[in-house]
This record gives structure tokens, sequence and C-alpha cells, in this order.
């Protein structure tokens, strides 16, 4: 296999990154993808074509993938710890007192 360009129409970036166009163009429009970091006007014309540089696309999304998982973790570790803290417990004297309460 020949190692693919740095720099790539848009037509092969949505292949490289397996992504549809209307994401890769999205991601461009919400500012995602940063002009000349990961993304240029190949002619230097606005309305002519992009070009997208896929290493750097690449570390975008690993950085982004770690940064979302972390935060993931740090969610489910929060909840975790608000459920642990939500379980009543009682003393053995008080254990005993609710067992003879439901008793009676």
């Amino acid at each position: 296999m020949k190692p693919s360009p740095e720099w790539v129409q848009e037509s092969d970036a949505v292949k490289q990154l397996g992504i549809g166009k209307s994401t890769l163009k999205l991601m461009r429009r919400e500012g995602r993808l940063l002009p000349g970091e990961h993304w240029v006007y190949a002619t230097g014309n606005p309305r002519g074509p992009v070009t997208y540089c896929i290493p750097a696309i690449r570390d975008m999304q690993r950085q982004v993938t770690l940064q979302l998982v972390k935060e993931n973790e740090a969610s489910r570790n929060a909840e975790s710890k608000r459920r642990l803290e939500a379980i009543e417990t009682y003393d053995e004297a008080a254990l005993e007192q609710v067992i003879a309460e439901v008793q009676s």
C-alpha cells in the first residue's frame, strides 16, 4: 500500500477519514477544523477547491477522543459516587431498632 499524500482533495479526505462529505464541511464551518492547519483553499481562491491535511485532522480526532473519554470517565465516577452517597446505612443499634419497628 503506497502512503497517502498529506494534503488531499475533499473526496479523498472523506474516504481516508471515514466520514461523510457533509460532516467534513460541517466540521470546517463550526471551526473544529482550522484554516491553514486542517484545510486550505487549494488555489488561494475562496471559491476554489479545498484540500485537507489528513495527519493534522487525525491528530485532532485523537486529541478530541481522549478528552471526551476522560470527561465521560469523570462523569461516570461522579455518578457512581453520588449513588454510593445516596445509599442509607445504619449502625448496628439503629438497624436493630428499624427491624424491631418493622416486626411490630
